[in-house]
């Protein structure tokens, strides 16, 4: 029996190691030239008002034309749009990328950094506030623009509400106005879930069907909810696994509690019809995380909103196939230049 046991345990050892030689394989793989650091890009990082270190990076062209605010959506990093800041500064737009408290590269709220949280959007508006204002340099009088994805959206539309004159305009892709019901659980349920949780004092804990961040080595593009491109799909992934403290772990009922409260505001019609800033809004149309009726209401509210609405797109519009992407970059110099004409 006992030489069984040993024979077992040689052989459950023996997978774990090709299961772990095989995830370090696949971290391995190269990334291709176009999803590296840009030569010519740097880090830093400053203090917020709570002294928590927030990451940051930039990249200046030759002879700018503008300065680009680059917010990314939920659980993002600056890596992941290094392809995106190659086509930015293409165009002549020195671009400043910031990743938010709690994820990427900047200070996490919790004992368990794999957990996402927040300690409200107020706290997000004052961090690109200051980093806006204090950290961005731009030549005296130049344009500058608030470039924002997704959850980052949803914070630039608050910024934009609460500090009209910072940015002369702004492009978002598939802002986080309203989320999508997931898991056949409606949106009040999921809403009074969130609540409950909180008062009850479970913020910290994972909502049902999150975890951890972990690697998936038969990860498909069919899998992805975000993006249909064979190759970006997974871009985020790849850098994850080489770099371990850009992980995050699914939503926490805090993190989801704090999102539904900020969208109960930023869905007032007053608040909305509040924000004048000129803005280009990307819509995709085959979306599966963000409400797309709720993108057509605001920009309709919004005085100096337009929207390109991409038809068979998903969610992540700068990380999606070629035919998308093309679409959306083309709006993107279509809105600039006619901008940058009326100054």
């Amino acid at each position: 029996m006992r030489g069984w046991r040993l024979l077992i345990g040689a052989a459950m050892i023996m997978v774990a190691m090709i299961i772990g030689m095989g995830k370090v394989l696949a971290q391995q793989v190269p990334l291709e030239p176009r999803f590296s650091e840009p030569e010519g890009w740097r880090w830093g990082e400053f203090r917020n008002a709570d002294g928590a270190r927030i990451r940051y990076g930039w990249i200046i062209p030759a002879d700018p034309i503008a300065t680009v605010v680059l917010v990314t959506g939920f659980g993002e990093f600056g890596e992941k749009y290094f392809e995106s800041v190659r086509d930015l500064t293409a165009r002549r737009l020195a671009v400043w990328q910031m990743d938010w408290r709690g994820q990427g590269g900047s200070e996490r709220y919790l004992a368990n950094r794999q957990k996402p949280f927040a300690a409200g959007y107020h706290h997000d508006v004052a961090d690109l506030h200051q980093f806006s204002t204090t950290v961005v340099r731009r030549p005296p009088g130049g344009t500058i623009v608030l470039l924002a994805h997704s959850m980052g959206g949803h914070i630039g539309l608050r910024y934009l509400h609460d500090f009209p004159t910072t940015f002369d305009f702004a492009v978002m892709s598939a802002p986080m106005i309203a989320i999508k019901e997931r898991g056949g659980i409606p949106l009040w349920l999921g809403r009074a879930m969130a609540m409950i949780a909180r008062r009850l004092g479970f913020a910290e804990a994972y909502v049902p069907g999150s975890g951890d961040w972990a690697f998936k080595a038969d990860f498909k593009v069919e899998d992805s909810n975000v993006s249909q491109d064979p190759v970006r799909y997974r871009v985020a992934q790849d850098y994850q696994a080489r770099k371990p403290d850009l992980q995050l772990g699914g939503a926490t009922f805090g993190w989801l509690d704090n999102a539904f409260r900020s969208i109960t505001l930023l869905n007032e019609e007053s608040y909305l019809r509040a924000i004048r800033t000129p803005l280009l809004m990307g819509t995709p149309q085959n979306e599966q995380v963000v409400q797309t009726a709720a993108q057509d209401r605001a920009c309709s509210l919004m005085g100096r909103c337009e929207q390109v609405r991409i038809e068979g797109a998903k969610h992540e519009i700068w990380m999606e196939r070629d035919e998308y992407r093309r679409q959306w970059l083309a709006a993107i110099d279509r809105f600039v230049a006619a901008r940058l004409q009326r100054r």
